[in-house]
């Protein structure tokens, strides 16, 4: 019995051992691959800027679900304004037009034999509540510039990046500068409806053979205060969830309410949408969630206990799991989400409805797909009353993963380290859809992160109120993008991830 306690005291020690080493921070090594970037940032003028960003977010360029909505003068005024803003940048680029209002700019480069970075930003917003008492602090398509930030919608989402995009771009034009591979800047007009543009501007791109060393997109940005680390945090986005979303229809009979079936349409819908909240997908730690905390782990915020927790996942993965479940963008990261969003029945409050429409949004996790949805929908309802259909569009895929700690991945996090050296950068996963899910055709190297600071209590401002960009922000991030655009245009590695290579 002794010898058995001592056996298992040296197990514990040596265990605890191993959790401390690998609790350990990672010494920087002496030569890592990372290109080499000089760290001069040009000075800019904030004040101007902003100016720019508010006239932007001035146009309504609004994507509604409706399609009968839709105001093409707006976009057509919105790109007028961009040729007269940045007549440096469209005086060197050639500009298509793909699908009716998204705009393709190429910047030839010197040497053709280079792969080109492409550059993603788009022009469309979401609606706002333009009424007096819709809870907005400024009107939504004001671009008020007060109290350090802009305000209205799209200041965020995603006008900061094209205007940040073009006041830097509009600079490096202006000083002479020529890039040595090509530089392609592709604004959709339709990302918040499903980015058809996006999607034709990709076919264009692959019927020309064009296959880009790197794309980068939104979705990532520097983040502070949030629940697993307080200070900056940049998050590249090197995956993104897929996106689908599903009818659930009953029908009934109808007829007057005082004589009501046991079971209406409404009563039909509601029990199904209950029996799938009720059988949620698997939660569980993904390859790209353990890098992100692995990375959030070396920050002097967590603590001994929490390092030792985060760096050793191979046992405490349970526990964070649990954790993360607690709110609802932890649960978010760790699986596939359900989301009924919409409620279509009736039309009189004393008559049954004849049929009662419920619409589910999914948000795809990378070990499942649109038909793992599909069949994980009809086993949760399991009623043959009850019409399962796929929305138009039809939905997409969750992403490939871009590499993480290699080719271009490098050169991101190297201008970060430059742009924001106090920030830890991690990879993540991107919740939201963006136009970037279809440049998989050309490029499996997709990186999604914009060069802006948002607090923790800025997410809910996006698709939602009182939506703003500071001032000193958006200033700091057209220089990050002016570096961004300078290294990209003189870049000359060459290299690419294993399935590029295959492609």
């Amino acid at each position: 019995m002794k010898k058995f306690f001592v056996a298992l005291g040296v197990v514990i020690i040596g265990l605890a051992a191993i959790l401390v080493l690998r609790s350990l921070p990672y010494a920087p090594q002496a030569n890592d691959g990372k290109p080499v970037i000089a760290a001069h940032q040009i000075e800019v003028d904030a004040k101007k800027a902003a100016q720019h960003l508010a006239q932007a977010v001035r146009f309504q360029t609004i994507s509604h679900q409706q399609a009968d909505k839709f105001d093409p003068q707006a976009f057509l005024a919105f790109q007028d304004w961009l040729r007269q803003t940045y007549p440096n940048f469209y005086g060197q680029v050639s500009t298509e037009t793909v699908a009716g209002y998204s705009q393709l700019n190429t910047w030839a480069g010197s040497n053709t034999s280079l792969e080109p970075i492409v550059f993603l930003a788009h022009q469309d917003v979401v609606p706002a509540d333009e009424s007096p008492d819709s809870g907005w602090q400024h009107p939504p398509f004001s671009g008020v510039v007060t109290d350090g930030f802009v305000w209205g919608r799209g200041s965020i989402d995603n006008k900061g990046s094209l205007i940040g995009l073009l006041e830097a771009a509009d600079r490096l034009a202006a000083n002479g500068f020529v890039p040595v591979r090509t530089l392609i800047f592709a604004f959709g007009h339709d990302e918040e409806i499903g980015g058809a543009g996006a999607d034709a501007m990709s076919d264009l791109l692959k019927a020309r053979g064009i296959n880009p060393w790197a794309v980068i997109d939104e979705g990532g940005a520097i983040t502070t205060n949030m629940p697993d680390v307080a200070g900056p945090v940049a998050r590249i986005g090197v995956a993104e969830k897929g996106y689908v979303t599903l009818t659930l229809t009953a029908n009934a009979i109808g007829g007057h309410s005082s004589t009501p079936p046991k079971i209406t349409a409404l009563g039909e819908i509601s029990r199904a949408i209950a029996a799938l909240e009720a059988k949620p997908f698997v939660q569980k730690l993904d390859p790209v969630l353990i890098k992100m905390l692995h990375a959030t782990a070396s920050s002097e915020e967590v603590g001994f206990v929490n390092r030792v927790i985060l760096s050793n996942l191979w046992l405490f993965g349970p526990v964070v799991e649990a954790k993360m479940k607690q709110s609802n963008s932890g649960a978010a990261l760790l699986g596939t989400t359900i989301a009924p969003t919409m409620l279509n029945a009736g039309i009189k409050e004393n008559a049954l409805p004849r049929e009662a429409i419920a619409y589910v949004n999914f948000r795809i996790a990378s070990r499942d797909s649109v038909q793992k949805v599909i069949e994980h929908v009809k086993y949760s309802i399991n009623n043959p009353n009850i019409k399962i259909a796929v929305i138009n569009p039809p939905g997409n895929e969750p992403s490939p993963v871009s590499q993480i700690g290699t080719g271009p991945y490098l050169w991101l996090e190297n201008l970060i380290e430059i742009g924001f050296p106090e920030a830890l950068i991690a990879p993540n996963v991107v919740l939201m859809a963006t136009d970037s899910r279809y440049y998989f055709k050309v490029s499996n190297d997709i990186y999604r992160f914009a060069p802006f600071t948002f607090d923790s209590s800025d997410l809910t401002r996006l698709h939602g109120l009182n939506e703003r960009m500071g001032v000193e922000d958006f200033a700091h991030g057209v220089q990050i993008y002016h570096l961004m655009l300078e290294q990209a245009g003189s870049l000359t590695q060459q290299e690419k991830s294993p399935q590029a290579a295959k492609r």
